[in-house]
């Protein structure tokens, strides 16, 4: 293949750009000034360095080209140049001062030296491989040379050298009707005249009066040697002087030229454009915000592309159409969709009504074919309808020209979008036609840009489909009992009020900052903070009084009840019991009974006095069957008797057991980094600062602020909550009497609760959720 390998085309050194160097061969190149980092361990094949003169810029790597890869040379190095190049190499560079002179050091196991000299003359033409190089006198300092290079007498090209104005130059490609592409420098703006005069370099200027020397129309004009510090200013003028008007262009490092019959295609992607793709590849990789990807996606792509304006689209769910996502247009400055408001535009159909495919539409096609789409001007363009674009032109003033249709696909190859690129804007806003460089730009874009994009999105949908699943499984603890059923919402509520207003907070919360996926962390859990209760018995949770089981049976009692009534009453018939004794026996009864039917609600502290009236009242008998049976069996004098609540002991063990089972069942969950607080947070609610509490007995330097807000929202709402069977949800001046008592006893943050019952947020939570009846003053005492 003929070719030629932009290594360096700067005319200085920068962060992004190389000083000069071309690549003919795989072993041949004229000038060495960016070699290395360039081609990298292949400058271990460069065998031949033909050099235009001996300054910095163009010999800076030739050291290292010898000394890098010296143990694995088999070959000498051969440099060519004229008397005055070699001589000041030999004098100033391979001196054995400034570096070892590999001239006189022999390859490794060889007789032959190292490093090889060689001695040139203008118009002397070297053979090497299927190249004829020709040396020619360039006007620079003493023995530069520009190049004529030929391969296997086919179409060739010539590079200037460094160079001033040079007849020699003209009349090397006048007279060769091969040569169809110049290689030229142009160092200087025009205003720098004088200075480019003295160091013989070109301006635009300059350059364009030695074109009118070029005889001929079918030899391309391609420029190098532009001095970063001047890059802009000199693109205006190579614009404004038409330099480049029939073709050709400013040579950028990494730029590959094929010589096919005297044409030349661009087809490589620049190192300063490579290394901006790397950059742009980690910054979308980074990105997990959807919307902000979307906009990165575009906005990056048009950067490196130069483009005006340009639309992202996504493949639709029922993969029938196109939805709008972004777009964006500079000179209109227009920036839609994204993390701005939600673009409304009409899809585009995939299909058309009668079922056939939707022909029409650039984008459409691009999705569907799986194509790339490269239109130099929409308005000439007869095969796709492009009259919403004309109808939008028409209304904004803005004129569509140029066009770039990509697709992007997934690591399965499905279509996931499109992206659109409109007008790319070379210099002073002159619109063109975007090139190969542009394609190679977007597929190298295209295929990270899709893996962020289905990444971001399979990230997306899994939390959506988590959040789902969390709630159902919320959903599903709270249905199970009827009394419960709104605390997993409401404690989620309670800490998202909390935690919301401590962002606010601008004093003792003044270094606490939660981002958006603390709060997410913080919501999930709640929602799963007692999911251990799935597998606790339902007569357990459900456990409304101290007698229930599959029913209440208090109901029972109030059987046997009347049963000693009618015992009683006969008694007294038979006159075995005075009148007396009979109605007040019948009181005692009915006492008794009230008193059975109270406690068995739990909302009662039962103290000694009162658990020894339930034993003196099971002493009561009944006749059944002419048996007599105690009016209250073991197990339910064991349940009346409970001190607190309507569980037992050994309920209460299994009920507290839903926080161990939830540490349990989430332990085994693989959470991401970023839900690597979920677990924690969701399975310390029932712990204390003072580290009585369960089911891992943390104390306060265990426990986060998270933690914290957790712990409160649940006793809150638990002492709240207006749906419990055996207890009225209390008002906020008992709940806040309680929690002064917690928070002395240290076993709930006294920071935390004050914050709280000072907050406006326990109001907005009370309005919404409470009986204006338990909306009362309430204090603390702290």
């Amino acid at each position: 293949m003929n070719y030629l390998k932009i290594l360096g085309a700067s005319g200085s050194k920068t962060k992004f750009t190389g000083t000069t160097s071309f690549q003919i061969f795989k072993d041949i190149i004229v000038d060495a000034g960016n070699v290395i980092g360039t081609l990298g361990d292949e400058a271990l094949k460069i065998n031949h360095i033909f050099l235009t003169h001996s300054h910095s810029d163009h010999i800076i790597d030739l050291p290292f080209i010898i000394e890098g890869f010296f143990e694995q040379r088999t070959e000498p190095l051969v440099v060519y140049g004229s008397e005055e190049t070699i001589n000041s190499l030999k004098a100033h560079t391979f001196n054995d001062e400034i570096w070892p002179d590999f001239s006189k050091i022999n390859l490794l196991n060889s007789e032959e030296k190292s490093l090889v000299f060689k001695m040139i003359n203008a118009n002397e033409t070297i053979h090497l491989n299927t190249y004829s190089i020709t040396p020619f006198i360039a006007n620079h300092i003493p023995g530069s040379f520009g190049f004529k290079i030929i391969k296997d007498h086919q179409n060739g090209y010539v590079i200037s050298g460094d160079t001033y104005e040079n007849k020699v130059l003209w009349d090397v490609i006048n007279g060769d009707k091969r040569i169809k592409s110049l290689i030229i420098e142009c160092s200087f703006p025009s205003n720098m005249q004088e200075l480019a005069q003295t160091s013989k370099h070109l301006t635009p200027k300059i350059l364009k009066k030695e074109l009118n020397n070029l005889k001929r129309e079918d030899v391309q004009i391609f420029i190098y040697h532009l001095k970063p510090l001047y890059y802009k200013k000199m693109l205006e003028e190579i614009n404004e002087f038409k330099i480049l008007s029939k073709g050709g262009k400013i040579l950028e490092d990494g730029d590959v030229i094929h010589i096919e019959t005297g044409k030349i295609e661009i087809d490589a992607i620049t190192n300063y454009k490579f290394e901006r793709i790397m950059e742009i590849n980690l910054e979308l990789s980074s990105q997990r915000d959807k919307n902000k990807l979307f906009e990165m996606i575009l906005t990056l792509t048009r950067e490196l592309t130069h483009s005006e304006a340009g639309t992202l689209y996504l493949m639709g769910k029922d993969k029938k159409t196109l939805e709008f996502k972004v777009v964006q247009n500079k000179p209109l400055n227009i920036e839609m969709g994204g993390t701005r408001d939600n673009l409304t535009w009409k899809p585009l159909p995939l299909y058309l009504e009668d079922g056939s495919k939707n022909i029409n539409m650039v984008a459409v096609v691009s999705a569907m074919e799986n194509k790339i789409i490269n239109i130099p001007d929409v308005y000439n363009d007869k095969k796709y309808d492009f009259e919403g674009t004309k109808r939008f032109d028409k209304s904004t003033g803005f004129r569509s020209q140029s066009m770039l249709v990509i697709p992007l696909t997934n690591h399965e190859k499905d279509v996931i979008g499109v992206l659109q690129l409109i007008n790319k804007s070379k210099v002073l806003n002159k619109i063109i036609p975007f090139n190969s460089e542009d394609k190679a730009i977007i597929k190298a874009l295209a295929g990270q840009a899709a893996m962020a994009l289905t990444n971001t999105l399979l990230i997306s949908s899994l939390d959506d489909f988590l959040n789902a699943y969390v709630n159902t499984i919320a959903q599903a603890i709270d249905a199970k009992s009827k009394h419960t059923m709104n605390h997993i919402g409401n404690v989620s509520k309670v800490s998202k009020l909390i935690a919301e207003a401590i962002n606010k907070n601008k004093t003792i919360y003044k270094n606490v900052h939660y981002t958006k996926n603390d709060f997410r962390q913080i919501k999930l859990a709640a929602a799963m903070h007692d999911i251990g209760k799935i597998s606790i018995p339902e007569s357990v949770i459900d456990k409304s009084t101290k007698l229930e089981t599959i029913f209440d049976k208090i109901e029972l009692i109030k059987i046997r009840f009347e049963i000693i009534k009618k015992d009683l009453e006969i008694l007294f018939l038979k006159k075995q019991i005075s009148e007396k004794d009979y109605f007040e026996s019948l009181e005692q009864i009915k006492d008794d009974l009230k008193f059975i039917e109270e406690a068995n609600i739990g909302s009662e502290f039962m103290d000694d006095k009162k658990i020894e009236r339930i034993k003196l009242i099971s002493e009561y008998s009944y006749t059944l069957k002419n048996e007599k049976i105690p009016l209250l069996n073991e197990d339910e004098i064991k349940n009346l008797s409970i001190r607190k609540g309507t569980l037992t002991q050994e309920e209460k063990d299994i009920m507290n057991s839903h926080a161990q089972l939830s540490l349990d069942m989430l332990s085994k969950l693989p959470f991401p980094k970023k839900y690597s607080k979920v677990l924690d947070i969701a399975v310390n609610h029932h712990e204390k600062l003072n580290g009585k509490g369960y089911p891992r007995g943390l104390s306060e330097k265990d426990l986060t602020l998270e933690d914290k807000i957790m712990i409160l929202s649940d006793i809150f709402e638990a002492l709240t909550a207006r749906d419990r069977p055996y207890k009225e949800g209390k008002k906020l001046s008992e709940v806040f009497n309680i929690l002064s008592a917690m928070a002395k006893n240290n076993e709930i943050d006294a920071q935390l609760l004050k914050f709280f019952h000072d907050s406006e947020v326990l109001y907005d939570y009370a309005k919404e959720e409470l009986n204006p009846s338990q909306i009362d003053k309430s204090e603390l005492d702290l």
